[in-house]
């Protein structure tokens, strides 16, 4: 219970993280390194919590 709610808080900052990325793209424009560096860590660490979020918990 507690791992789930973990994952999901981190995926609702990563989720939060792009909305503002996205948002400051659009206000000053798409440049290499601040924006899509960004978006595709981001992306990154999302896929890696989505993963997490739908594999079962280790056996302890």
């Amino acid at each position: 219970m507690g791992r789930a709610a973990v994952l999901a808080g981190t995926l609702a900052i990563i989720l939060l993280l792009t909305g503002l990325t996205i948002a400051a793209a659009i206000e000053g424009g798409i440049n290499a390194l601040g924006v899509v560096v960004t978006l595709v860590v981001l992306a990154l660490l999302g896929f890696g919590v989505l993963g997490a979020l739908s594999s079962r918990p280790p056996d302890e």
